[in-house]
C-alpha cells in the first residue's frame, strides 16, 4: 500500500535542478570575484592600448588621404600640361587651312617640349589622318575605333583620356590624351598625344611614401595604369575587387583592402579633376598592428599574472569555506527526504547557526508532514495526499495508455456503533477497518480516509474486472465481525474506472460516489461498478 509520495533528493526534482542550474559554488563565486576585481584594470589598460592603436590608425588614414590628394594634384597638373599643349596645337591655323603637311612638321617640333611619344590626328570617326611617328603622308594604319571617341567629339574644356591596348616600344601601356579640333565651332578632327605608363609611375615614385607603402593610378575601369612598385608585373591588370568597387562608387574615400601581392593595407583614394583616373595609396597594416599586438600581449600577460595570483588566494579560502558548508549538505538532504538528521560539529559560527536551524526544521517538518498528509486516527493517507497521488497516477496513465480504478468505500451501520457504544468504540472500528483495507490491497495501491467512515482506494493499473475483484474483497474483509461490536458492521463500495468513467480526478470521484450510492440503494454490503463505464468507453477513451 502506498501511503506517501515518493521523496526525491532535492537536486533530482525539477525545482532542485532549476535552482542548481541557476546557482554557482562558493569556490566559483570567489574565483569570479577575483576575476571581476582584476579584470577591469586589465580591460582599462587594453582599452588604452587600443585607443592608441585607433589614433595611430586614424593618423595613417589621414596621411594616406593627403598622399592620394597630393599625387592626384600632381597628375592633374601633368595631364593638364599635356592637354594645354594639345589645345595649342589644335588651334593651329595649319588645320584651319587644311595644310596637314605643315601641321605634321609643327607637331614634330612640339614633341621636343613635351615628354610624350607621338601626336596622332584622326577624323571624328577614328580614321588616322597623320601620325608624327610616321612620315607624312606615309602609309596610315587601318581605322581605329576608340571607345570614348563620341565623348571627345562632343568637346569640353578638359582633355579626354583613354587607354590603348598594346604597349609601344617596351614602355608598357600607352596612354592617350585627346582634345577635339574645332573649326568654325564644329569638331573636324581629334588630336591625341600618346605617352607611356612608365612616365606616370615615375611621377608617382618621386613622392616620398613610407616604407612598404604603394601607390597606383587607375583608369575609370579600375585598370592599373601606373604603380610605384612592381610596375612591369601589374600595370594593365585590374585592381583588387574591393578597391575597384569603391572607386566606382565614390570620388574619394578610405577602406581596408589587399594589394595585388595580397598584403593587407589601409587604402585611401582620390579621383583626378581633369580625368576619370583615380590615385590609390596603401599603407601596410602591419606597420601599426605589430605594435598593437606587442602592447596587447604585455597587457594580457600582466593581467593574467594578477588574476592567477588572486585566484590562488581565493582558491585556498574557498576550500575552507566549502568544507564547512559541505558538512551541512548531507543533513540538509536527509531533512528533505524525511530521514533522521545528524549534523557534525561545525567549525564556523555561521555554519553552527545553520546546523541548529536544520535540526529545528527537521522536528518541525516531521510534525508538519504528519499533519499535512496523514489521518491522525487511522494513519492512512488523508484527502490532500490522496488527491496528489491520484492526479500523478492519472497523468501517468494518460501517457502510458494504461487504466486505473477508484473505489469509494463506506461502512454500513457505523452510525449505530457510535450511538450504541460511543465514539471511542467507533474510533476503534475505524482503526481496525483501516488495517484490514491496507492488508487487502497491494503495496502500490493507495488507501485514504476521506472523512468520517468514508474511504477511497486508488488501484493503479486496474481495469474494470480487476477493480471489481478488489472491491468485493474489501467489502468481504470489512464485513467481518469487530470485537465487542454489535450490530454487524458491513461495507458498500462504488467503482469508477479511468478512462471510461472519466479522465479527471473529480470525474472519477463523482462516478465512484454514484456507484457507491447505487450499492447502498441495492441493499448494501456489495460493490457496484459505475454503470456508465462501459457505455461511455468509446466516447471518453483517450486512446
Amino acid at each position: 500500500m502506498t501511503s506517501v509520495p515518493a521523496q526525491s533528493p532535492p537536486s533530482d526534482t525539477p525545482a532542485g535542478q532549476a535552482r542548481r542550474g541557476g546557482t554557482i559554488s562558493i569556490r566559483i563565486g570567489l574565483l569570479a570575484l577575483v576575476v571581476v576585481c582584476t579584470l577591469p584594470a586589465t580591460l582599462v589598460a587594453g582599452l588604452a592600448v587600443y585607443e592608441t592603436y585607433a589614433l595611430r590608425k586614424t593618423r595613417i588614414y589621414e596621411t594616406t588621404v593627403l598622399a592620394a590628394r597630393s599625387l592626384a594634384a600632381d597628375l592633374d597638373q601633368e595631364v593638364e600640361g599635356i592637354g594645354s599643349g594639345l589645345r595649342v596645337l589644335a588651334s593651329s591655323t595649319d588645320l584651319v587651312r587644311a595644310d596637314l603637311a605643315s601641321f605634321h612638321q609643327r607637331a614634330i617640333d612640339a614633341l621636343k617640349y613635351q615628354d610624350i611619344d607621338r601626336y596622332v590626328l584622326t577624323d571624328t570617326r577614328g580614321n588616322e589622318v597623320l601620325d608624327t611617328s610616321e612620315p607624312y603622308p606615309g602609309v596610315l594604319p587601318p581605322p581605329v575605333r576608340l571607345p570614348d571617341l563620341p565623348q571627345v567629339s562632343s568637346g569640353g574644356s578638359h582633355p579626354l583620356v583613354a587607354r590603348l591596348g598594346p604597349p609601344r616600344e617596351g614602355r608598357g601601356l600607352t596612354i592617350i590624351v585627346g582634345v577635339p579640333v574645332l573649326i568654325d565651332g564644329e569638331a573636324r578632327y581629334l588630336l591625341f598625344a600618346d605617352l607611356g605608363s612608365d612616365r606616370l609611375s615615375a611621377l608617382m615614385t618621386r613622392h616620398a611614401l613610407g616604407e612598404g607603402w604603394v601607390a597606383a593610378l587607375l583608369d575609370r575601369d579600375a585598370t592599373i595604369l601606373g604603380r610605384t612598385r612592381d610596375e612591369a608585373r601589374f600595370v594593365g591588370q585590374r585592381a583588387v575587387s574591393s578597391l575597384a568597387d569603391a572607386v566606382r562608387r565614390e570620388r574619394e574615400g578610405t577602406l581596408q583592402s589587399l594589394t595585388k601581392e595580397g598584403i593587407p593595407v589601409l587604402t585611401a583614394f582620390s579621383r583626378l579633376a581633369t580625368t576619370q583616373w583615380t590615385v590609390a595609396v596603401g599603407a601596410p597594416a602591419a606597420a601599426f598592428t605589430t605594435d598593437l599586438y606587442r602592447a596587447m600581449a604585455w597587457v594580457a600577460g600582466g593581467g593574467l599574472l594578477a588574476i592567477l595570483f588572486g585566484l590562488g588566494l581565493a582558491y585556498q579560502l574557498a576550500r575552507r569555506i566549502e568544507q564547512a558548508v559541505g558538512n551541512l549538505v548531507e543533513p540538509a538532504l536527509a531533512l528533505g527526504a524525511g530521514h533522521r538528521v545528524s549534523v557534525a560539529p561545525p567549525h564556523f559560527k555561521e555554519t553552527a547557526a545553520v546546523a541548529d536551524a536544520i535540526e529545528h526544521a527537521a522536528g518541525t517538518l516531521e510534525h508538519a508532514r504528519q499533519l499535512a498528509y496523514y489521518d491522525p486516527l487511522t494513519q492512512l493517507s488523508n484527502r490532500v495526499l490522496f488527491a496528489e497521488l491520484a492526479r500523478r497516477a492519472i497523468a501517468a496513465a494518460q501517457r502510458s495508455r494504461a487504466s486505473l480504478a477508484l473505489v469509494a468505500v463506506d461502512l454500513d451501520h457505523f452510525k449505530t456503533v457510535n450511538d450504541v457504544h460511543g465514539h471511542g468504540t467507533g474510533d476503534t472500528v475505524l482503526q481496525i477497518a483501516a488495517r484490514r483495507m491496507a492488508d487487502a490491497v497491494r503495496h502500490s495501491d493507495v488507501v485514504a480516509r476521506y472523512g468520517g467512515d468514508e474511504f477511497m482506494v486508488l488501484l493503479d493499473g486496474a481495469g474494470p474486472a480487476a477493480a471489481e475483484t478488489v472491491a468485493n474483497s474489501l467489502v468481504a474483509v470489512l464485513s467481518e465481525p469487530y470485537p465487542g461490536v454489535s450490530p454487524q458492521v458491513g461495507a458498500s463500495a462504488g467503482i469508477a474506472v479511468f478512462p471510461h468513467s472519466g479522465t479527471s480526478l473529480e470525474e472519477l470521484i463523482s462516478r465512484a460516489d454514484a456507484a457507491l450510492y447505487a450499492a447502498k440503494s441495492r441493499g448494501r454490503n456489495q460493490a457496484v461498478l459505475d454503470p456508465e463505464a462501459q457505455d461511455r468507453a468509446p466516447e471518453r477513451s483517450l486512446f
